[in-house]
């Protein structure tokens, strides 16, 4: 299996002590991830194989495996990871394992789609001319 890596220049993230906030700027969608998610997902973007970790974390809580697998199928899903060319993934080990599930077993996928209109609205073209921007006119 390959590395995977942030979906740049799609994809942009920022860093807030121990949450992680992903704006996938093409959807306007963005995404807070803590705890064991936040772990599990530095992991892999330290080039731990996702399907190794979540094996192995099936192996201590087999929960926790099962969340660990449907969390990455969902940062797949929302493209907010990519391959990374020509490498391969390291192999998980019981360090990687232990410091996850010392955060916990839950893998929340919170993804939040409130501002999506407006980041992805163009502020030249898509603004009301009279109130300017962040006014977009009526779709009517």
């Amino acid at each position: 299996m390959t590395q995977f890596e942030l979906n740049t220049p799609d994809v942009m993230s920022e860093d807030f002590d121990a949450d992680l906030v992903l704006l996938n700027l093409r959807s306007g969608e963005y995404f807070n991830i803590t705890g064991a998610a936040r772990a599990f997902l530095d992991a892999i973007l330290q080039g731990i194989g996702p399907d190794s970790l979540a094996a192995l974390l099936g192996r201590e809580n087999p929960q926790a495996g099962a969340e660990a697998a449907e969390y990455f199928a969902n940062l797949q899903k929302h493209k907010l990871l990519r391959p990374k060319p020509d490498s391969t993934a390291l192999e998980a080990q019981p360090d990687h394992v232990a410091g996850i599930l010392a955060l916990g077993t839950a893998f929340p996928f919170e993804c939040f789609d409130d501002l999506s209109a407006l980041l992805a609205a163009d502020p030249i073209h898509d603004v009301t001319p009279e109130a300017g921007w962040p006014v977009m006119p009526d779709a009517g």
